[in-house]
């Protein structure tokens, strides 16, 4: 992937400037072009018909440019809507619709099997960590205000607690065996404070009703908003 113009990531930089100070320094004419690198990204300058020119180039694209390997994710699996690589390694983002889930509830050291509806759930897995959100719309949108997901076991910032048992890094793979691991988990008393504005103190017992109720659909006034926290900034941050 490249660009031919300094598109508003830099807004900082001229890159034109750049480019012909680094070209006028030149003092060896076999030197073809140059690279520069800038957060991120990579910028080329060389010399094309006696003028100087220049490219923005991402990691990815370098890489391919210099090893002549084509990047490829791989088969995704189904429910994914994003799919990279960072420095702490792959990561994927998952959109569920909203439907229903068995799980096995522990409360007050008994467990219980129940199903509950679920609104419409964002999971994302990055390097050896997973996160867990509620979204109100039936189809994902990157701008969606985020929202905690009614559930135990789940941190303040949506990352999962998965007790003692290590989740396998991310990957196209690796994302689902951590998903059938997050649902196939016991659900206890961990986190169980402010997911459900009917039953701040416990969400445990909201879900208790939803499922002697049978409800077919989680009502979404329950559900707690994150910060104003959109999709799109919750990644923004795990990427960072």
């Amino acid at each position: 992937m490249e660009q031919s113009s300094t598109t508003n990531l830099l807004p900082s930089l001229n890159m034109s400037a750049i480019a012909h100070s680094i070209t006028s320094r030149n003092i060896n004419t076999e030197i073809l072009a140059q690279l520069l690198f800038l957060p991120g990204q990579y910028l080329l300058v060389y010399a094309e018909d006696d003028r100087t020119s220049y490219k923005l180039l991402s990691p990815e694209g370098l890489r391919e440019a210099f090893v002549g390997e084509p990047i490829d994710s791989g088969w995704l699996p189904p429910n994914t809507v994003k799919w990279g690589k960072c420095y702490k390694g792959e990561w994927l983002v998952q959109f569920y619709p909203p439907q229903r889930y068995r799980l096995l509830l522990s409360n007050f050291n008994a467990n219980t099997t129940i199903t509950v509806a679920m609104p419409a759930l964002v999971f994302m897995g990055c390097g050896c960590k997973y996160w867990l959100w509620a979204v109100k719309g039936k189809q994902f949108n990157y701008n969606d205000q985020l929202f905690h997901a009614p559930l135990p076991n789940i941190m303040e910032d949506g990352s999962i607690c998965f007790g003692d048992t290590s989740p396998v890094p991310c990957s196209p793979i690796g994302i689902m065996k951590s998903w059938e691991l997050f649902w196939t988990s016991v659900f206890n008393e961990h986190m169980v404070q402010r997911k459900s504005k009917s039953y701040p103190l416990d969400v445990r017992s909201h879900l208790q009703k939803l499922h002697h109720n049978n409800s077919k659909k989680y009502p979404s006034r329950d559900l707690v908003p994150i910060n104003n926290k959109s999709i799109a900034d919750a990644i923004e941050h795990i990427l960072a």
